[in-house]
Protein backbone atom coordinates (compact mmCIF):
# COMPACT_ATOMS: atom_id res chain seq x y z
CA UNK A 1 0.00 0.00 0.00
CA UNK A 2 1.19 3.51 -0.84
CA UNK A 3 -0.09 6.99 -0.03
CA UNK A 4 -0.47 9.43 -2.93
CA UNK A 5 0.21 13.05 -1.85
CA UNK A 6 1.45 14.58 -5.11
CA UNK A 7 -0.22 17.45 -6.93
CA UNK A 8 -1.59 14.96 -9.48
CA UNK A 9 -4.34 13.15 -7.62
CA UNK A 10 -6.92 10.78 -9.07
CA UNK A 11 -9.53 8.23 -8.12
CA UNK A 12 -9.97 4.93 -9.92
CA UNK A 13 -7.77 2.48 -11.79
CA UNK A 14 -4.69 3.36 -13.82
CA UNK A 15 -2.02 1.01 -15.17
CA UNK A 16 -2.79 -1.77 -12.74
CA UNK A 17 -3.07 0.61 -9.76
CA UNK A 18 -6.18 1.63 -7.86
CA UNK A 19 -6.37 5.01 -6.09
CA UNK A 20 -9.16 5.90 -3.68
CA UNK A 21 -9.99 8.11 -0.72
CA UNK A 22 -11.38 6.12 2.24
CA UNK A 23 -14.45 7.37 4.04
CA UNK A 24 -13.71 9.95 6.76
CA UNK A 25 -10.19 10.48 5.41
CA UNK A 26 -9.11 14.03 4.54
CA UNK A 27 -7.63 14.68 1.10
CA UNK A 28 -4.65 16.35 2.75
CA UNK A 29 -3.71 12.98 4.23
CA UNK A 30 -3.36 11.57 0.73
CA UNK A 31 -5.12 8.98 -1.39
CA UNK A 32 -4.55 5.26 -0.81
CA UNK A 33 -2.78 3.64 -3.77
CA UNK A 34 -2.97 -0.13 -4.16
CA UNK A 35 -2.00 -2.59 -6.83
CA UNK A 36 -4.94 -4.41 -8.35
CA UNK A 37 -5.00 -7.99 -7.11
CA UNK A 38 -7.12 -11.08 -6.89
CA UNK A 39 -7.96 -13.68 -9.52
CA UNK A 40 -9.14 -12.61 -12.95
CA UNK A 41 -12.71 -13.15 -14.12
CA UNK A 42 -11.52 -16.03 -16.29
CA UNK A 43 -9.91 -17.77 -13.33
CA UNK A 44 -12.98 -17.22 -11.16
CA UNK A 45 -15.12 -18.86 -13.85
CA UNK A 46 -12.94 -22.00 -14.17
CA UNK A 47 -10.72 -22.68 -11.14
CA UNK A 48 -12.06 -25.30 -8.69
CA UNK A 49 -10.69 -23.21 -5.83
CA UNK A 50 -13.01 -20.35 -6.87
CA UNK A 51 -16.16 -22.47 -6.53
CA UNK A 52 -17.24 -20.61 -3.31
CA UNK A 53 -16.88 -17.30 -5.17
CA UNK A 54 -19.05 -18.56 -8.01
CA UNK A 55 -21.70 -19.72 -5.57
CA UNK A 56 -21.71 -16.36 -3.79
CA UNK A 57 -21.91 -14.55 -7.12
CA UNK A 58 -24.89 -16.69 -8.14
CA UNK A 59 -26.69 -15.89 -4.90
CA UNK A 60 -25.91 -12.20 -5.22
CA UNK A 61 -27.51 -12.25 -8.67
CA UNK A 62 -30.57 -13.97 -7.23
CA UNK A 63 -30.89 -11.35 -4.48
CA UNK A 64 -30.34 -8.52 -6.94
CA UNK A 65 -33.12 -9.80 -9.22
CA UNK A 66 -35.43 -10.33 -6.25
CA UNK A 67 -34.70 -6.81 -5.02
CA UNK A 68 -35.57 -5.43 -8.44
CA UNK A 69 -38.93 -7.18 -8.33
CA UNK A 70 -39.68 -5.52 -4.97
CA UNK A 71 -38.78 -2.10 -6.37
CA UNK A 72 -41.10 -2.71 -9.31
CA UNK A 73 -43.88 -3.86 -6.99
CA UNK A 74 -43.79 -0.53 -5.10
CA UNK A 75 -42.95 1.69 -8.09
CA UNK A 76 -45.86 4.15 -7.49
CA UNK A 77 -44.36 4.99 -4.08
CA UNK A 78 -40.60 4.45 -4.45
CA UNK A 79 -39.92 8.05 -5.58
CA UNK A 80 -40.56 9.06 -1.97
CA UNK A 81 -37.40 7.25 -0.79
CA UNK A 82 -34.46 9.37 0.35
CA UNK A 83 -31.90 6.61 -0.20
CA UNK A 84 -30.79 4.26 -2.96
CA UNK A 85 -33.26 1.40 -2.75
CA UNK A 86 -31.31 -1.01 -4.98
CA UNK A 87 -28.71 -2.06 -2.36
CA UNK A 88 -31.27 -1.81 0.43
CA UNK A 89 -33.65 -4.27 -1.22
CA UNK A 90 -30.80 -6.52 -2.34
CA UNK A 91 -29.72 -6.73 1.31
CA UNK A 92 -33.30 -7.33 2.42
CA UNK A 93 -33.70 -10.15 -0.10
CA UNK A 94 -30.42 -11.61 1.11
CA UNK A 95 -32.08 -12.11 4.50
CA UNK A 96 -35.03 -13.80 2.79
CA UNK A 97 -32.66 -16.03 0.81
CA UNK A 98 -30.97 -17.12 4.04
CA UNK A 99 -34.30 -18.62 5.13
CA UNK A 100 -34.01 -21.25 2.39
CA UNK A 101 -32.89 -24.39 4.21
CA UNK A 102 -33.79 -26.81 1.43
CA UNK A 103 -31.12 -25.89 -1.14
CA UNK A 104 -27.35 -25.69 -0.91
CA UNK A 105 -25.35 -22.47 -0.97
CA UNK A 106 -25.26 -21.28 -4.55
CA UNK A 107 -28.66 -22.78 -5.36
CA UNK A 108 -30.75 -21.03 -2.72
CA UNK A 109 -33.55 -18.74 -3.82
CA UNK A 110 -35.89 -16.11 -2.41
CA UNK A 111 -39.24 -17.68 -1.53
CA UNK A 112 -41.50 -14.63 -1.43
CA UNK A 113 -44.57 -16.79 -0.90
CA UNK A 114 -43.12 -18.19 2.35
CA UNK A 115 -41.00 -15.34 3.70
CA UNK A 116 -42.26 -12.20 1.94
CA UNK A 117 -44.10 -11.20 5.11
CA UNK A 118 -40.70 -10.29 6.60
CA UNK A 119 -40.70 -7.19 4.36
CA UNK A 120 -43.66 -5.68 6.22
CA UNK A 121 -42.77 -2.35 7.84
CA UNK A 122 -39.66 -1.73 5.70
CA UNK A 123 -39.00 2.02 5.65
CA UNK A 124 -38.06 3.87 2.46
CA UNK A 125 -36.48 6.73 4.40
CA UNK A 126 -33.69 7.54 6.81
CA UNK A 127 -34.41 11.20 7.54
CA UNK A 128 -38.17 11.19 8.15
CA UNK A 129 -39.74 7.82 8.92
CA UNK A 130 -43.34 7.31 7.82
CA UNK A 131 -44.32 6.23 11.34
CA UNK A 132 -42.96 9.50 12.77
CA UNK A 133 -45.07 11.49 10.29
CA UNK A 134 -48.27 9.43 10.48
CA UNK A 135 -48.58 8.63 14.16
CA UNK A 136 -51.85 6.73 13.97
CA UNK A 137 -50.96 3.52 12.13
CA UNK A 138 -52.69 2.45 8.95
CA UNK A 139 -53.95 -1.13 8.76
CA UNK A 140 -54.36 -3.50 5.84
CA UNK A 141 -55.58 -7.00 5.09
CA UNK A 142 -54.69 -9.21 2.13
CA UNK A 143 -56.95 -11.68 0.33
CA UNK A 144 -54.87 -14.04 -1.81
CA UNK A 145 -57.90 -15.70 -3.39
CA UNK A 146 -59.05 -12.43 -4.97
CA UNK A 147 -55.57 -10.76 -4.89
CA UNK A 148 -57.20 -7.84 -3.12
CA UNK A 149 -55.88 -5.55 -0.42
CA UNK A 150 -58.07 -3.46 1.87
CA UNK A 151 -56.25 -0.50 3.41
CA UNK A 152 -57.77 1.57 6.19
CA UNK A 153 -56.56 5.16 6.67
CA UNK A 154 -57.53 6.59 10.07
CA UNK A 155 -58.82 10.11 10.61
CA UNK A 156 -55.77 12.36 10.67
CA UNK A 157 -55.35 15.76 12.27
CA UNK A 158 -52.23 17.81 11.40
CA UNK A 159 -50.19 18.56 14.48
CA UNK A 160 -51.80 15.70 16.43
CA UNK A 161 -51.40 12.36 14.67
CA UNK A 162 -50.09 13.80 11.39
CA UNK A 163 -46.82 15.70 11.82
CA UNK A 164 -45.52 17.07 8.51
CA UNK A 165 -41.89 18.22 8.82
CA UNK A 166 -41.78 19.78 5.33
CA UNK A 167 -42.68 23.43 4.76
CA UNK A 168 -45.06 22.77 1.89
CA UNK A 169 -48.73 23.83 1.70
CA UNK A 170 -50.29 20.57 0.43
CA UNK A 171 -50.15 16.85 1.16
CA UNK A 172 -51.75 13.65 -0.09
CA UNK A 173 -51.42 9.88 0.31
CA UNK A 174 -50.35 7.32 -2.29
CA UNK A 175 -51.16 3.63 -1.80
CA UNK A 176 -49.99 0.84 -4.09
CA UNK A 177 -50.47 -2.90 -4.42
CA UNK A 178 -48.01 -5.03 -6.36
CA UNK A 179 -46.65 -8.57 -6.56
CA UNK A 180 -43.01 -9.37 -5.86
CA UNK A 181 -41.51 -12.47 -7.43
CA UNK A 182 -39.85 -12.96 -10.79
CA UNK A 183 -39.60 -9.52 -12.34
CA UNK A 184 -39.30 -10.81 -15.94
CA UNK A 185 -42.97 -11.84 -15.84
CA UNK A 186 -44.10 -9.37 -13.21
CA UNK A 187 -47.52 -7.78 -13.44
CA UNK A 188 -47.72 -4.00 -12.99
CA UNK A 189 -48.81 -2.61 -9.62
CA UNK A 190 -52.05 -0.71 -9.08
CA UNK A 191 -52.36 2.43 -6.99
CA UNK A 192 -54.72 4.95 -5.42
CA UNK A 193 -54.01 8.62 -4.73
CA UNK A 194 -56.09 10.71 -2.35
CA UNK A 195 -57.08 14.30 -3.18
CA UNK A 196 -54.70 17.06 -2.09
CA UNK A 197 -55.24 18.53 1.38
CA UNK A 198 -53.79 21.71 2.82
CA UNK A 199 -51.12 21.11 5.44
CA UNK A 200 -53.51 22.37 8.15
CA UNK A 201 -56.54 20.45 6.89
CA UNK A 202 -57.73 17.31 8.66
CA UNK A 203 -58.28 14.16 6.65
CA UNK A 204 -61.29 11.96 7.24
CA UNK A 205 -60.93 8.23 7.75
CA UNK A 206 -61.07 6.25 4.52
CA UNK A 207 -60.99 2.67 3.29
CA UNK A 208 -59.20 1.87 0.02
CA UNK A 209 -59.58 -1.41 -1.87
CA UNK A 210 -57.01 -2.39 -4.50
CA UNK A 211 -56.96 -5.46 -6.72
CA UNK A 212 -54.24 -6.74 -9.04
CA UNK A 213 -55.34 -6.62 -12.66
CA UNK A 214 -54.27 -10.19 -13.48
CA UNK A 215 -56.59 -11.57 -10.84
CA UNK A 216 -53.96 -13.98 -9.50
CA UNK A 217 -50.37 -14.32 -8.28
CA UNK A 218 -47.89 -17.08 -9.03
CA UNK A 219 -46.72 -19.71 -6.56
CA UNK A 220 -43.53 -17.90 -5.54
CA UNK A 221 -44.97 -14.38 -5.45
CA UNK A 222 -46.29 -12.32 -2.60
CA UNK A 223 -48.53 -9.27 -2.44
CA UNK A 224 -46.90 -6.00 -1.37
CA UNK A 225 -48.78 -2.92 -0.15
CA UNK A 226 -46.81 0.32 0.06
CA UNK A 227 -48.00 3.68 1.34
CA UNK A 228 -46.51 7.16 1.21
CA UNK A 229 -47.13 10.81 1.97
CA UNK A 230 -46.42 13.21 -0.89
CA UNK A 231 -46.04 16.99 -0.57
CA UNK A 232 -47.18 19.58 -3.10
CA UNK A 233 -47.26 23.30 -3.83
CA UNK A 234 -49.88 25.46 -5.56
CA UNK A 235 -49.10 26.35 -9.18
CA UNK A 236 -52.49 27.97 -9.79
CA UNK A 237 -55.90 28.02 -8.12
CA UNK A 238 -56.64 24.58 -9.53
CA UNK A 239 -53.23 22.99 -10.13
CA UNK A 240 -50.97 21.44 -7.47
CA UNK A 241 -47.45 20.31 -8.34
CA UNK A 242 -45.57 17.60 -6.47
CA UNK A 243 -42.44 18.84 -4.69
CA UNK A 244 -39.41 16.64 -5.28
CA UNK A 245 -37.27 15.31 -2.43
CA UNK A 246 -40.09 15.59 0.10
CA UNK A 247 -42.42 13.00 1.57
CA UNK A 248 -41.87 9.53 2.95
CA UNK A 249 -43.12 5.97 2.57
CA UNK A 250 -42.94 2.39 3.75
CA UNK A 251 -44.00 -1.14 2.90
CA UNK A 252 -47.17 -1.38 4.92
CA UNK A 253 -47.71 -5.11 4.58
CA UNK A 254 -46.41 -7.99 2.48
CA UNK A 255 -47.42 -11.60 2.29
Amino acid sequence: MAILKSVLRFKGKLEGMNAYLPKNRDEADGYILRKNGGPSAKKIAKLPSCEPIRRNNDEFGTCSSAGKSVRMAISPVKHLADMNLAPQFTSLCRHLLMQDNMNKVGSRTVYFSDFGHMMSGFSLNKNHLFDSVVRHPLSATLDHDTVTAVIRIPALQPGVNLVLPWQQPMYRFIISLGAAGYYLHQQPPVSFITPWHTSQQAMEAATVTLQLSNGKINNNECMVVAVGVEMGTMVSDTVVERVKYTGCGKILIAG
